[in-house]
């Protein structure tokens, strides 16, 4: 067997396994599905390899694919992990990222516990909750993390609930509109966005679409083995992003 070949059948073990973790915590969804797509086309890859190697046309462009892939989803993460929070903020977007039940998933508690974080260093900030209710969820994603920031120390007063919202334009278009009514007709309010690292480049591209032109990012580790599902999921959200606008 080639090296190559080898290092096919590593990550076709690796995006299995993760396929596999993906089915466990969320089921058939979006991102399973698409890990699913990459899992197969690698292992085909791999046992084809010869055959493929072959075709010109072929083994260029799965090899132009696979760098592009690699170089962009390198550059979102370096992007997502520069922080502009000022910490003079006058409200914080903070988008939902699942549920476990009524419980918040992992990678949204980090996304929780760098609001936790903010609000002890700007107090007076503004904290809107962004999620809906997903498929088998009893409670909106906002419920469930205004319970957990509350029970973080955050006062319940300055904690606001979007819970409408089923994709990240949606988080920012509804959001939008709950900081139009707390401040001022044209009033220049600032605004940080907090997500995971991950999906901080295409929030803050939203923030400029909805018409808020004044967003910082300040971001939330994502847990390693939810990285690869959640890069391949993100990549084709920042395509259709570009594509639709949405």
């Amino acid at each position: 067997m080639r090296m190559m070949q080898k290092i096919l059948v590593v990550v076709s073990g690796l995006l299995l396994l993760n396929c596999m973790w993906l089915l466990f915590r969320s089921g058939v969804g979006n991102t399973f599905l698409l890990n699913m797509g990459f899992f197969l086309g690698t292992s085909f890859y791999a046992v084809f390899y010869d055959r493929l190697q072959k075709i010109k046309w072929i083994r260029y462009t799965i090899l132009a694919f696979a760098l592009i892939y690699m170089g962009f989803g390198t550059f979102v993460m370096i992007y997502g992990r520069q922080d502009t929070v000022t910490f003079q903020e006058d409200a914080v977007i903070v988008l939902g990222s699942g549920l476990r039940g009524e419980e918040v998933s992992h990678t949204l508690r980090n996304r929780l516990d760098m609001a936790v974080e903010y609000h002890f260093q700007n107090p007076d900030a503004f904290i809107v909750v962004s999620g809906g209710q997903g498929p088998g969820d009893v409670i909106t994603e906002a419920f469930g993390m205004a319970r957990y920031l509350e029970t973080a120390g955050v006062p319940g007063d300055l904690i606001f609930q979007e819970g409408n919202s089923h994709s990240t334009y949606q988080n920012m278009r509804f959001s939008m509109a709950i900081l139009e009514e707390l401040f001022p007709e044209g009033y220049p309010y600032r605004v940080v966005v907090i997500t995971n690292d991950f999906h901080i480049y295409r929030s803050v591209r939203f923030t400029r679409i909805v018409g808020m032109e004044e967003a910082t990012s300040f971001h939330g580790n994502t847990p390693l083995i939810a990285l690869p599902g959640a890069l391949v999921r993100e990549v084709a959200a920042i395509v259709k992003m570009w594509v639709l606008g949405t």
